[in-house]
């Protein structure tokens, strides 16, 4: 739903300092469940949050519900469109233009579509979403990070089944399923975590991966008969979000510095990355041809300005 001029600037006003200490920290999909249970477990340990939502009005109540219950009113909502590169660009300008210091970035929304989509800009939208814009947010917005800062990417159990081959960027409408197509993406986003860690290494910036476990959220509705049984019986067994969202929460508020880089974590254990993954042959490839296909669309100078994050990187 479109919002009109008057509701962004009502969302957008005023920007309250963060505290001297932390700096903000980034939750994009902050209006779904696991992104709502983040958000307000962040506030209530007293960090500011920019949540990034794609629909405001569906945001704003939310945010007010967060700070009444936290006793935190530096919670800030800001528009972003994850299957719009555009939408990203102008995110984290607007971070970069307000100089606003990130202390902790949650790549936390996700999609698993039922059925073959493209982005706007022409990528199949798990990976557009769950990937790629997970990818340009973290290069983005690494000037506003310093030693201390923390990145935590959800993937999921599903990049077991994942594949990423040298065509992985290419949308492939044949062989969508959306199991696979899905945890694809997810393994996209484990493979860019672990070679994020290396490339960030010496610089004080921590990057890890988080898996939710199954959690109670639209993505378990499947839009097929048999739902109504899966709610009476499987939905009780599964995580609330507020139990999915806990190992990325404890990743990012943990007071105990990371001790190490690029690791898997679930249920709020460091699990062992398999040597095929770890060791992927095209870890290294995919990072390029990502880059490149955000450079094509416009992305290379708010995601790769060299002079802002050679230091880091």
């Amino acid at each position: 739903m479109t919002v009109d001029a008057q509701t962004k600037t009502e969302l957008n006003a005023s920007v309250p300092a963060p505290t001297v200490s932390q700096g903000w920290a980034v939750v994009t999909g902050a209006s779904g469940s696991i992104g709502a249970a983040l958000t307000e477990g962040l506030a209530r340990r007293g960090y500011p949050v920019v949540m990034a939502c794609r629909n405001l009005k569906k945001a704003e109540p939310i945010r007010q519900q967060i700070m009444e219950r936290s006793g935190n009113d530096r919670i800030v909502v800001r528009e972003l469109n994850l299957v719009s590169m555009a939408s990203i660009g102008a995110f984290i300008s607007h971070l970069r233009q307000e100089a606003m210091p990130v202390s902790r970035l949650l790549n936390n929304a996700g999609v698993m579509n039922g059925t073959f989509r493209l982005s706007a800009d022409g990528v199949e939208e798990d990976t557009a979403v769950n990937y790629v814009a997970a990818y340009a947010l973290t290069c983005g917005l690494l000037p506003l990070m310093s030693p201390g800062s923390r990145i935590i990417n959800t993937v999921s159990c599903t990049w077991r089944i994942g594949r990423v081959g040298e065509q992985f960027l290419q949308p492939d409408p044949e062989h969508f399923h959306r199991f696979t197509t899905y945890g694809s993406s997810k393994l996209a986003l484990l493979l860019f975590t672990i070679e994020m860690a290396r490339r960030l290494a010496g610089s004080g910036i921590t990057i890890q991966a988080a898996d939710p476990g199954v959690v109670d959220t639209a993505m378990l509705t499947m839009g097929r008969w048999f739902d109504p049984l899966a709610d009476l019986f499987f939905r009780p067994l599964v995580k609330t979000p507020q139990q999915g969202a806990a190992t990325a929460l404890q990743l990012a508020v943990s007071p105990e510095e990371p001790t190490v880089s690029g690791g898997l974590w679930s249920n709020c254990k460091l699990r062992k990355i398999p040597r095929r993954i770890s060791q992927h042959p095209l870890r290294m490839q995919l990072m390029t041809a990502t880059q490149r296909l955000l450079e094509e669309h416009g992305l290379g100078q708010v995601c790769f300005d060299w002079n802002a994050t050679k230091e880091k990187l």
